[in-house]
């Protein structure tokens, strides 16, 4: 081609070592596309496994009270169907994770929710479909540690992404289960079936993930990308795929625990208060039945979540040099305890004038501990290797595990205690449980 103004005592190499700068220069541009569009879609991609995940999750958690229907099992039960198994899995699988494939750990997961989901909505007996609890636990476990250790191995913002999208996840659940069972009349099981249609998204967002990933960028079909290392020298990705000793993965156990004890507490608060607390507070006064009250306070709860771990992506996306976490994660605990301890005494001695207050204190706990969950999990392995952050982020998930089932625990005799206390001091008992006695938990306003 002809070249507009070009100087006319130019030398044959000259114009050589021109053409050669521009081509370099339109591969750099190129390549730099391809990073950002590939950056977008790790992002994207842990977003998403996220906001299904979560979706999948809290909506069996909303729909506690009705899966019960027409029993006095404790709420609490459902916690510990939900988080035994993968508690379990918490002992065993961060010591093994990273030799798990991306595409297995989404298609074990899909295949675990799905049968839960059957099981639960079409079991008729309300105390077997714990059967189908317990097996979604299976499905999270492998959902949530796969996915969470996984971001470690990508780039720095997908964390932040992962935390937003267990809290979007949480508010869509509830949102979703909340309009379709108590707005348009549509029947629990019935809902929680829909679920299963959302479940294939898990291997086609992995695929996405895989085939994009920034790992993956200096090997593309044409060659032309492809990163060249010096005879001797260690090659990038050779850190990023070795895996850690026995004795580095028990150091960087002692080095989590500053992280690990106040998440504990944080999650025991967090979980006793919505699972054996509040669901013993209803009000006369209010506009809707007692099975309601639940609906709007994990609804208000989960609003809280989502805000409380989107911040950091928020932010860390419009200001990057902007510091969005904290080490004194024991703040957050402590906020969460105090909440647990005012909301046992609400329910004791019935001083609230309106459920708008529960409310807002769910609020509260949703926002807290969802602030907790985001900058525990950031810290986790933070300026170490990719794999270190990879088991430590995996480890923390046997700190949220063993708070929300020692909370389970406590929520099986405290929630009957305080119904039992309750039925002393109200005339109208039946605003002393969040839950209908009388078969599958439908609104009242359904029935008329």
């Amino acid at each position: 081609m002809d070249r507009l103004d070009e100087p006319e005592g130019r030398t044959e190499s000259e114009k050589n070592v021109l053409d050669d700068e521009m081509e370099i220069g339109g591969s750099s541009e190129d390549e730099s596309r391809q990073t950002n569009r590939n950056g977008l879609v790790e992002i994207g991609g842990f977003l998403c496994f996220a906001v299904v995940t979560y979706i999948i999750y809290t909506t069996i958690i909303t729909s506690a009270e009705d899966v019960l229907s027409a029993t006095h099992i404790p709420t609490s039960s459902t916690i510990l169907c939900l988080n035994s198994p993968y508690f379990i899995m918490t002992l065993i699988l961060p010591y093994y994770i990273d030799k798990v494939p991306l595409m297995t750990k989404a298609v074990v997961s899909a295949l675990f929710f799905a049968l839960a989901l059957v099981l639960i909505a079409l079991i008729t007996t309300p105390g077997l479909r714990l059967i189908g609890i317990l097996v979604a636990s299976l499905g999270l476990g492998t959902a949530e540690i796969g996915f969470l250790s996984a971001t470690s191995l990508h780039q720095d913002l997908t964390i932040h992404a992962f935390a937003t999208g267990t809290g979007l996840g949480a508010i869509l659940g509830p949102a979703l289960y909340t309009a379709l069972t108590t707005f348009m009349c549509v029947h629990p099981s019935t809902a929680l079936l829909f679920l299963v249609f959302i479940l294939p998204l898990f291997p086609l967002i992995a695929w996405f993930v895989t085939k994009y990933s920034h790992s993956r960028v200096h090997n593309t079909s044409q060659g032309s990308n492809v990163e060249y290392t010096r005879i001797g020298e260690e090659s990038p990705l050779d850190h990023i795929h070795q895996s850690l000793t026995k004795e580095e993965k028990i150091q960087a156990s002692k080095a989590n625990m500053y992280l690990a004890v106040p998440l504990f507490f944080g999650l025991f608060a967090d979980y006793l208060t919505m699972q054996g607390i509040v669901t013993t507070i209803a009000f006369e006064a209010s506009p809707f039945d007692p099975r309601d009250h639940y609906q709007y306070y994990t609804m208000s709860f989960w609003i809280g979540e989502l805000l409380g771990r989107s911040y950091g992506l928020v932010l860390s996306w419009g200001k990057p040099d902007w510091k969005v976490v904290t080490e004194k994660t024991w703040i957050f605990s402590t906020i969460l305890m105090v909440n647990l301890f005012f909301l046992i005494l609400c329910s004791l001695y019935r001083f609230l004038p309106s459920y708008v207050v529960v409310m807002l204190l769910t609020f509260i706990t949703g926002s807290t501990e969802g602030a907790l969950y985001l900058n525990s999990f950031a810290l986790a392995g933070k300026d170490m290797s990719p794999r270190y952050k990879e088991f430590s982020r995996a480890f923390l998930t046997i700190a949220v595990q063993a708070g929300v089932l020692v909370a389970g625990l406590n929520g099986l005799w405290m929630e009957p205690a305080l119904k039992e206390h309750c039925t002393h001091m109200i005339k109208n008992t039946d605003y002393c449980f969040t839950r209908s006695l009388h078969g599958w938990n439908v609104s009242t306003s359904c029935l008329n």
